[in-house]
């Protein structure tokens, strides 16, 4: 029999662990069960209720915080936790990573609580004497009478699993924006939070930074948990990550009072310039970075590339170019290096068959790989494959372009990351690409192994928004002291 995972309820520094009389077990989205207090007989311990109760958080120096942090760092190392090794097996088996991936992630852990960049980050986006005080905004004259202070929120954070790093993240955002933050966790990762959550408890359980953290899993959709904590009187903002359908969940409880930052679905795909065919170093390069954007994450995340937009005619000669450019970005899928990229464990069986279906209509499309070592579809005319929205397990779709007008056209704000060759092309369309809606453009380039983008520049906006300012509320204190 396969093992049944433990996943406690944490509750402000209390560790809460199913028993014979309750508990309730879940499967994750591609296998393992695990088992869980049951959510429903501990609403109320998952909610701060008194927005007073935060006053200690609110207290604390932002130095004491940071301090905490960086302490809990190091304990985060994946051979030396025992909760982090049940979250990386139960990850595993209920997520969509592979081990070579997974491992990668978690290793990087402890990098994330390095105190200069929470320190650098925090103070970029917020702004650390807002955090620690009221802030005069003017050295004299009737602005020098007008005070403004980042306070903490009560948050409910609905997280995605199909990256590890997003429930550490989240922990760090609460803490740094002085929240009190209750985490739903993701049915393809429901322990990383926990484990992040309960190795702080054990440092500390009476911090004021680990008596702000509840973290637990409760099925989406679950009409009962959403009317009981989504509630003003309980929480004052949601972050949710997810698909379409669970924000629309969501969205049915807002009221005012209470704010939605949605992390809503998000597509990227690349686009490559006519300058690609004027080298065969500039095949390479683009063709490897296109393997770079689609290989990440196994494809996985929301900024992978999924179609490959390249300006070109559709003659014959035009696309025996193309073809030869999706023969370089299968062979450069096969160079990644395992910490970033690797073959699937498992093929999706619905690409392959549209894979295999197509193959025949070689009038339409030339195909090459399949959904273990990874794919390239190149179309013969102006259009994506109909099954675009499926394509993962790095399998990417080349769709010729003669001029860049129709695919402007369909940008808008789910469009996430949008790599491009070359640069000049890049500072060409970025003014456009910005204003129809998309969040992030960079460079189709070898540059880019790095799994994990944490970025030189701290505090950079996701999703179009600056999630870490958004999460605290600003209030002015205005008139004389005396």
């Amino acid at each position: 029999m396969s093992k049944v995972y433990t996943v406690p309820i944490l509750s402000r520094g209390r560790v809460i662990l199913p028993t014979e009389d309750d508990f309730l077990e879940f499967g994750g989205r591609t296998g393992a069960r695990f088992r869980t207090p049951d959510p429903h007989k501990h609403v109320h311990d998952l909610v701060l209720g008194d927005a007073g109760r935060l006053i200690d958080l609110h207290n604390l120096p932002m130095s004491e915080i940071l301090d905490f942090l960086a302490a809990l760092g190091p304990r985060l190392r994946l051979s030396e936790n025992p909760y982090l090794q049940d979250a990386y097996d139960l990850a595993i088996e209920a997520g969509g990573l592979t081990k070579p991936l997974m491992s990668t992630l978690y290793d990087r852990l402890p990098d994330m609580f390095d105190r200069a960049t929470l320190e650098a980050r925090v103070d970029r986006a917020i702004g650390l004497p807002y955090l620690d005080g009221w802030v005069p905004q003017a050295d004299s004259g009737p602005g020098a009478e007008v005070r403004v202070r980042a306070v903490g929120c009560r948050h409910l954070h609905i997280i995605a699993g199909n990256v590890p790093i997003t429930a550490p993240g989240t922990v760090l955002s609460s803490a740094l924006s002085k929240g009190d933050c209750l985490i739903k966790a993701p049915s393809n990762d429901p322990l990383t939070a926990n484990a992040v959550v309960r190795t702080m408890i054990d440092l500390n359980p009476d911090h004021p930074v680990t008596k702000h953290l509840a973290v637990a899993y409760w099925k989406g959709g679950d009409a009962f948990m959403d009317s009981e904590i989504i509630r003003t009187s309980r929480i004052d903002k949601i972050t949710a990550w997810g698909g379409m359908a669970s924000v629309q969940h969501i969205q049915k409880y807002l009221v005012p009072g209470i704010e939605l930052l949605s992390m809503n679905p998000k597509y990227s795909f690349s686009i490559v310039g006519k300058e690609v065919f004027e080298s065969d170093a500039a095949m390479r390069e683009a063709a490897t970075g296109v393997a770079i954007q689609a290989g990440k994450f196994n494809q996985s995340a929301c900024a992978s590339t999924r179609l490959v937009y390249v300006e070109s005619d559709t003659d014959d000669d035009s696309i025996e170019k193309l073809i030869a450019f999706g023969e370089l970005v299968y062979a450069a899928f096969q160079t990644l290096p395992d910490y970033f990229s690797t073959p699937a464990d498992a093929p999706n069986p619905s690409l392959e068959a549209e894979m295999r279906a197509i193959e025949s209509e070689d009038d339409f499309y030339w195909v090459k790989g399949d959904t273990i070592d990874g794919g390239v579809i190149v179309s013969k005319f102006e259009g994506k494959v109909d099954f675009s929205n499926e394509l993962s397990n790095r399998v990417v779709n080349i769709v010729p372009v003669e001029n860049w007008s129709e695919v402007l056209g369909s940008v808008d704000d789910t469009s996430q990351t949008i790599p491009i060759f070359p640069v000049s092309l890049r500072v060409r369309l970025r003014e456009e690409l910005a204003i129809r809606g998309a969040q992030r453009m960079l460079p189709l380039s070898t540059n880019l192994l790095d799994p994990v983008e944490a970025g030189a520049v701290p505090a950079l906006p996701h999703d179009g928004n600056e999630s870490l300012r958004r999460q605290v509320r600003w209030m002015i204190d205005q008139g004389p002291l005396a």
